[in-house]
C-alpha cells in the first residue's frame, strides 16, 4: 500500500525543513509526498524547489494566491486517486520514524478500516518534548486501539471535543474522504472537527494509541490567530449546535451540560481578552455563546472549572 503524505504549506520554511526531514528519514521509504503551497513567500518556494521537490517521490502544487488552509487542502486532495490512502502532515510538525510503516501495519491488522486517528506526542517551539495532551484526551475515548462507530463516537465528540486537535496524523482512504465530503473551506479553525462527524457517519474510525507524529506548540500557530479573530469561537459554537441537534444525541440528557462545559473555555478566553482591553469580538462572542448554550449555563460551568485554572494555567488560553 502506497501512502501519499499531503503537506499543506504557507511559509514557515525553517519548520518545514524539519517536517521534510522527518518524512525523508522514514524506516519505510515507500511513500509519495504532495506539497500544496498556498501562496507562500519566494524564500519558502525556493526552498521547496531546491530540496524536497528534487526527490522523485515529491509532487508540488504552488498557488499564486492564498486561499486558506482547508480550501488548499481540498484542492490538493481532489487530485489524488480514489484508490489511494492519505496521511496529513502540517508544516510545523514532525512524523516519528516509523509513521509510514505503522499506518501500513494498522491497515493490515484492521482489514476494512478506511480511516485512522492516532495519538500524538507534543513538542515546543524548539522541538523539545512536552506533555502530550492527546494521550489524556484519547484515554477518554479508549485506553486501547480499537474501532469506534458513530453511535459511540458522535456523543464523545460533544462530551470531550475534537479528538484529533490537529490535522497531522489523520490518515484515510480517498474513498472515505469523497464519501464524507470535503472539509469546509469557509472555515479556518474547526473544519476538521466538523469533518470528523461526517466521516464517522460514513465509516467507523480506528483510534490508534500508537503515536506516529510530534505536534508542535508555538505562538505562531494558526489556532492562536483564530482565537483572537473570533473565528475559533464562531466555528466551535456551530459544531456544538450541530452536535446538540444530532440524531444520535437527541435523547442524551447531558448534551447541553457537555456543550456548556466546552463553551466555557470560549467564555474564559473572552474574559481574558476583555481584561487585556481587547474588546473587539467580545460582544459578538457573547452573543454566539448565548445562542449556542446560553450565557448562564456557560458561566456556571466556568465557575465549576475555576479552581483548576487558579491552581494551574490561570494566565494561559485553553
Amino acid at each position: 500500500m502506497l501512502i501519499t503524505v499531503v503537506l499543506p504549506v504557507y511559509g514557515r520554511a525553517a519548520l518545514l525543513a524539519e517536517a521534510w526531514q522527518s518524512l525523508k528519514c522514514q524506516s519505510d521509504p515507500d511513500w509519495q509526498l504532495l506539497i500544496t503551497d498556498d501562496g507562500s513567500d519566494d524564500y519558502t518556494a525556493n526552498w521547496i524547489e531546491s530540496v524536497p521537490a528534487k526527490d522523485c517521490r515529491t509532487n508540488w502544487i504552488r498557488r499564486k494566491h492564498n486561499i486558506g488552509l482547508f480550501a488548499n487542502l481540498n484542492a490538493a486532495l481532489d487530485t489524488i486517486s480514489i484508490h489511494s490512502w492519505v496521511l496529513l502532515l502540517c508544516s510545523d510538525d514532525r512524523l516519528l520514524p516509523d509513521a509510514i510503516s505503522n499506518i501500513k501495519k494498522l491497515k493490515r491488522d484492521w482489514p476494512g478500516v478506511s480511516w485512522i486517528l492516532s495519538t500524538h506526542l507534543s513538542i515546543d517551539k524548539l522541538g523539545k518534548p512536552i506533555a502530550a495532551t492527546s494521550i489524556k484526551d484519547h484515554n477518554r475515548f479508549s485506553p486501547n486501539s480499537r474501532t469506534i462507530a458513530a453511535s459511540e463516537f458522535v456523543p464523545l465528540l460533544l462530551q470531550h471535543g475534537s479528538i484529533n486537535g490537529n490535522l497531522t496524523g489523520m490518515a484515510f482512504s480517498m474513498h472515505l474522504w469523497r464519501g464524507a465530503g470535503v472539509f469546509r473551506s469557509d472555515w479556518c479553525h474547526a473544519a476538521d472537527w466538523e469533518w470528523l462527524i461526517r466521516a464517522v457517519e460514513t465509516a467507523p474510525v480506528l483510534l490508534s494509541r500508537l503515536p506516529i507524529a510530534e505536534i508542535r506548540t508555538h505562538g505562531a500557530q494558526l489556532s492562536n490567530k483564530n482565537r483572537f479573530s473570533g473565528d475559533e469561537l464562531r466555528e466551535v459554537a456551530a459544531v456544538q449546535l450541530f452536535l446538540i441537534n444530532h440524531p444520535l444525541l437527541r435523547d442524551e440528557p447531558q448534551r447541553f451540560s457537555w456543550a456548556a462545559y466546552r463553551m466555557q473555555f470560549q467564555l474564559w478566553n473572552l474574559i481574558k481578552q476583555a481584561l487585556n482591553f481587547h474588546w473587539q469580538g467580545v460582544g459578538p462572542g457573547l452573543i454566539e455563546i448565548q445562542r449556542t448554550v446560553g450565557l448562564l449555563p456557560c458561566f456556571l460551568a466556568l465557575l465549576v472549572f475555576l479552581p483548576k485554572r487558579i491552581s494551574g494555567r490561570f494566565f494561559h488560553f485553553e
